[in-house]
């Protein structure tokens, strides 16, 4: 019989706005405290070095995970798309997850209805001291993001 994988193994998302004429990018900082949503990681979490970084999602995939982000946070469907180029993974006690970039795409970013689910968009200045591997997955994301 398989090991179960842990509960709180199911993929992450780093949700962003990077506006189209002026760039300012921001980033979704959540009730929790975390910029990962379902929810944080778990204390004991670490970066996996061989994470899948050059891997593609294929469209059925990112599909899927852009119809799981939608219900869980309860947003119109099409209001994210699911980065397919960007696929980073976290050790978690008993499993590995993945961490995708969920960008929205409207105009502006829509920060009455963030601040209706207990979150915020911040830029990433204003992010730091979160756990080591929330940092890590910022740090990646902004170079993917902006060709750093």
């Amino acid at each position: 019989m398989k090991p179960r994988p842990a509960a709180d193994a199911e993929p992450r998302f780093l949700l962003y706005h990077l506006h189209p004429l002026s760039s300012r990018l921001l980033f979704v900082r959540h009730a929790s405290g975390s910029v990962l949503t379902p929810r944080p990681l778990p204390f004991l979490s670490g970066t996996v070095e061989d994470d899948g970084a050059d891997q593609k999602l294929d469209p059925i995939r990112q599909l899927s995970l852009g119809m799981q982000i939608h219900a869980g946070l309860g947003f119109e469907p099409g209001t994210l798309v699911v980065e397919r180029e960007f696929l980073r993974q976290a050790e978690i006690p008993r499993a590995v997850v993945s961490i995708h970039l969920a960008r929205f795409i409207a105009l502006d970013p829509p920060h009455d209805e963030m601040r209706a689910k207990g979150g915020e968009f911040r830029p990433i200045t204003e992010l730091h001291g979160g756990h080591p591997v929330e940092m890590a997955v910022l740090r990646w994301a902004y170079e993917f993001l902006l060709g750093g």
